[in-house]
């Protein structure tokens, strides 16, 4: 009959075995792992911020970090540009303009640096959808710069490529403020099929195609949201719509 040592051998052998197994399937399944994140070359690391982004990406703070961030744009945001503005609030012929911190525009100035910061939040954390829309809202709305806003849309939306709210916002800059409306309308139209899509995102677009004119693509989506929503109040409107391209195609 074997003894104990003739077994152990044998035994630690099979441990080896499951070490080795566990090892290679821990390292297929590392190498398949797609992180959600951004990859760490492509964060362009602000100067002041270079330590932090180091110690967010190292010990998995990024959460933490983009609300850092966050602050830290909405402080940027809510300064004036030019000091000494306030010094002549109240002298005779004051002009509240852009850059004027207590008047009807502000918020309205140049902020050069507020793409970047933006971005760099959404680099951290994707998943910070309030700051890009933030961004975006800010930068399209109140200082006029929707080819960058747009920009800011689409690099969230590489992360969170079914992101309504980033949609509804692009849609919105595409109806009101887009350079190119069509391109927006184009970026916009491969979801509107999407079993989730929102209502609301179809509307946008269908006010969006009759904006650039193609009337056609405008009757798809009204007779989409016709036959598929459960908002009468949209349905309704979808079918005066259609009625109302028909009579254009008549003529």
């Amino acid at each position: 009959m074997p003894g104990a040592g003739s077994r152990a051998p044998h035994g630690l052998g099979l441990l080896l075995a499951a070490l080795l197994a566990l090892g290679a399937g821990g390292g297929a399944a590392y190498y398949g792992y797609n992180s959600p994140f951004p990859p760490p070359q492509e964060i362009r690391v602000p100067p002041q911020g270079a330590a932090g982004d180091m110690f967010a990406l190292a010990f998995g703070a990024r959460r933490l970090f983009a609300d850092m961030w966050f602050v830290r744009l909405m402080q940027y945001y809510g300064t004036e540009e030019f000091a000494g503005d306030d010094e002549h609030e109240n002298e005779p012929g004051h002009k509240h303009d852009a850059h004027c911190r207590h008047g009807a525009n502000f918020g309205t100035g140049k902020y050069p640096g507020f793409l970047p910061m933006a971005r760099h939040i959404l680099e951290i954390d994707p998943g910070f959808v309030s700051a890009g829309l933030y961004g975006a809202g800010s930068l399209a709305f109140n200082m006029g710069r929707t080819a960058e806003a747009e920009e800011l849309l689409a690099y969230g939306l590489r992360y969170s490529p079914k992101e309504w709210k980033y949609l509804k916002v692009l849609a919105a800059i595409g109806y009101s403020k887009a350079e190119d409306p069509a391109a927006v309308a184009g970026q916009i139209q491969p979801l509107l099929k999407e079993p989730d899509c929102p209502v609301m995102l179809k509307q946008l677009a269908a006010f969006l195609n009759k904006k650039i004119g193609n009337y056609a693509a405008a009757a798809v989506i009204y007779a989409d949201i016709a036959a598929t929503s459960r908002d009468e109040a949209y349905v309704l409107n979808a079918r005066r719509e259609l009625a109302r391209l028909a009579r254009r195609t008549v003529r």
